[in-house]
């Protein structure tokens, strides 16, 4: 009888885990999915806009692009207090205490307030200098000046987003960008149809932004508490100026490394302008998927629940090895199609048939990377995925350079690739070195 027990025992024990195994997968998906495929639908509004104005001609392109890259610039801020806030009531879930969830996203409001305004005064301030730095039409600033506008609806619609996400409303978030997709297409067909030009695409952006943050503001409703709590307030600063010190080393070097590319030759350049639109939806839902996992370990860590923590580190070792073999074999398959059809020359395209085992080996390094860097977050250690960054980007800008006087453009994705696992490396010590089950 003392042996039927004990089997019958391991049997329901074992049926207990792997319902908890599911329930946390399902959770993680739930989290996950959603964002990642939101930061998908992120890039694609901002091609939607792109290819709007490409009617216009090249020079409006090279215009609009250059302002593209300053408010791109300016949301560096808004990210880092985004992910500060998801990663603070994440803890705050995880204990269950509703009034800091609340207080410490609306804290977050006026932090993401404040600054986005102290960036608008800024920009106009020196505005009169940007048509001369970037070398572009002086078009440039009816476009900067609207799109302005349109950033404090976007601050607190960021913020407000990624509370929405860490609380478990991700799928309605996501919903809202679908349909901020589709009125993006409509503005913009309008804007170009009607002859509104450049105006008419950045008014288009603004509204988009606008109907985003008033819906958001409807699903908040009854989570948020807007007032500033001056604990929180010290805590998102804390949090959220190592996270604004990484995100300017990542996109400094990715500035750096364009001027190097930009000197190589035009097909170079243009083929890795092509290969790296291909690769960046696969970073863009990797970075996605990390927001989720980010979240999840917050609340984990919140409960204090070493076996949950546990199960949650099976889960996301599993969803990794899944995109580290899924991902290369879809860009792939993307790049053998669509490259003939984006690059005309043969050139480019016997350039671009060279890159694609270096950008393969890249794209499997992409799910592993964020794996780490969202645990990293997650843990709340954002000055040592800072320190990570700008170590890694100095190493990146000075290997690109060297390898691109031997081996060309070649040499500037396999610096990727190094980068990557030099960040991997670092973040796995890391993460092995905490007092977690991970």
């Amino acid at each position: 009888m003392y042996f039927i027990f004990l089997i019958q025992y391991d049997n329901i024990n074992e049926k207990y885990k792997m319902k908890s195994m599911e329930n946390n997968m399902k959770q993680q998906l739930n989290l996950s999915v959603p964002s990642a495929i939101e930061c998908i639908i992120m890039t694609l509004i901002s091609m939607v806009d792109t290819f709007a104005i490409s009617y216009l001609g090249s020079t409006v392109i090279a215009t609009v692009g250059a302002m593209v890259s300053i408010i791109n610039f300016l949301n560096l801020i808004l990210k880092s207090i985004q992910v500060s806030n998801n990663v603070t009531i994440a803890r705050a879930i995880g204990r269950n205490d509703q009034e800091k969830l609340k207080i410490t996203t609306g804290t977050a409001v006026f932090l993401g307030i404040v600054f986005q305004c102290t960036c608008i005064l800024l920009t106009v301030s020196f505005s009169h200098f940007i048509p001369i730095v970037f070398k572009v039409d002086k078009i440039c600033l009816t476009y900067l000046y609207i799109r302005l506008v349109g950033t404090i609806p976007s601050a607190i619609s960021t913020i407000l987003s990624g509370h929405l996400r860490t609380i478990g409303k991700s799928k309605k978030v996501m919903n809202v960008r679908i349909l901020s997709l589709i009125l993006n297409v409509i503005l913009d067909y309008f804007a170009i149809r009607l002859d509104y030009g450049v105006s008419g695409v950045a008014w288009a952006t603004v509204i988009i932004e606008t109907v985003f943050m008033i819906r958001v503001i409807k699903l908040a409703k009854n989570t948020v508490r807007y007032k500033i709590e001056k604990e929180s307030l010290k805590e998102l600063l804390k949090l959220a100026k190592h996270g604004i010190f990484d995100r300017i080393f990542d996109r400094g070097g990715k500035l750096v490394l364009n001027i190097i590319l930009s000197r190589l030759g035009t097909y170079e350049y243009a083929t890795h302008i092509i290969l790296n639109q291909i690769e960046s939806f696969a970073n863009d839902f990797c970075y996605g998927f990390g927001i989720g996992i980010t979240a999840n370990i917050g609340i984990k860590i919140g409960k204090n629940d070493k076996k949950e923590i546990k199960e949650l580190k099976d889960i996301i070792d599993r969803i990794t090895i899944i995109f580290a073999t899924i991902i290369p074999i879809i860009i792939f398959i993307v790049s053998i199609v669509l490259l003939p059809i984006l690059l005309k020359e043969k050139e480019t395209l016997s350039i671009a048939y060279r890159l694609i085992p270096l950008v393969i080996i890249y794209s499997i390094l992409m799910p592993i990377r964020y794996k780490y860097s969202s645990i990293i977050e997650g843990m709340k250690e954002f000055k040592y995925n800072a320190q990570i960054s700008g170590i890694t980007n100095i190493i990146k800008i000075l290997l690109a350079y060297v390898l691109c006087e031997y081996i060309g453009i070649s040499g500037v994705w396999l610096t990727f690739s190094v980068s990557y696992i030099i960040i991997i490396i670092a973040l796995k010590i890391k993460v092995r070195n905490s007092n977690l089950a991970f």
